[in-house]
């Protein structure tokens, strides 16, 4: 039982002619006819009663018009849902990100993706560690991840979206912070205290692996898990912190210290399910934070020219 054959029947009961039926449906008669006759022939049983060129249903195509006209309606549904969801109408987005990204890059772009798309769904996790994101993206708990690189995402797509470098943030007694102070290479902290990320202490962490690749361990006086937190701590005395330049606000108390070149960095990127693709409204948004970015790009080139 195809759709195209209920849709003939369906019209053929309405009009009760096989002809107005055919014209309804932009075929020649004698194809409906033949579909209508293949119909009866698969529910085993006469649908019609022909009464020369007029038609009426017999009991049992009064009870298949019932299904025909339900079925009928729900494609038609399920086509308009379908086109609603492709073009932004509706629709849910799962976004899960680190903290850094969801409270300094993502804000200005959710605004604007929801002015556009107002019946489309927003939710955003905030996360640490990072290999939390890639797990909630593997499942399909998120449709959309926003990490730091390098990490281990077997069977995601990863879209570098910038690379950043790094600050050092410490107390305003410190002797770093004195003016005209040297900047101090990574190896220089060595006997400093950390004020660090919560699991923060894997390979894969961008400012532990520059930590060990410059010979040393970091040692962690205390934790946090936010950027604003950390630099709290910091002017609270209970240690220095690295910090990516997208996350630094610093309270009073505190001043930002310039690492000596090479400084090290990191790369935040976009991730979703490489096998599934992105869902229109994950493409849609993604779309908007690279084109932000090239923006923003632009400008700081043209500052600095000028």
């Amino acid at each position: 039982m195809e759709l195209f054959q209920l849709r003939y029947f369906a019209a053929a009961a309405r009009r009760e002619s096989f002809s107005r039926a055919a014209d309804e449906c932009c075929v020649s008669q004698p194809s409906l006819s033949l579909q209508i006759a293949n119909l009866e022939k698969e529910v085993g049983t006469q649908l019609f009663n022909r009464q020369g060129r007029s038609v009426r249903l017999t009991d049992a195509g009064r009870t298949l018009a019932e299904y025909a006209e339900r079925i009928l309606r729900e494609e038609e549904e399920a086509r308009r849902a379908v086109r609603a969801v492709v073009g932004l109408e509706r629709g849910r987005l799962s976004i899960w990100t680190l903290p850094t990204p969801g409270q300094n890059l993502l804000p200005p772009h959710l605004a604007t993706f929801r002015q556009a798309h107002p019946r489309i769904e927003i939710t955003v996790h905030e996360s640490v560690p990072a290999r939390s994101i890639g797990e909630a993206v593997t499942t399909g708990v998120a449709d959309l991840g926003f990490v730091h690189l390098p990490m281990n995402l077997p069977d995601l797509a990863i879209q570098n979206l910038f690379t950043e470098e790094l600050a050092l943030v410490v107390p305003q007694t410190h002797a770093l912070a004195t003016p005209g102070a040297k900047p101090p290479r990574l190896a220089d902290l060595a006997a400093e205290y950390f004020v660090w990320v919560p699991e923060g202490t894997t390979p894969e962490h961008p400012i532990y692996a520059a930590c060990i690749a410059a010979g040393f361990t970091p040692r962690i006086a205390c934790v946090s898990g936010s950027a604003t937190g950390m630099q709290k701590m910091v002017a609270a005395g209970l240690g220095i912190a690295i910090l990516p330049r997208l996350a630094l606000h610093p309270p009073d108390g505190v001043k930002i210290v310039e690492l000596a070149l090479p400084r090290p960095t990191r790369t935040v990127a976009a991730i979703w399910r490489e096998r599934d693709g992105l869902t229109h409204a994950a493409e849609s948004f993604l779309k908007r934070v690279t084109e932000g970015l090239m923006v923003s790009e632009k400008r700081l080139l043209s500052e600095q020219r000028g």
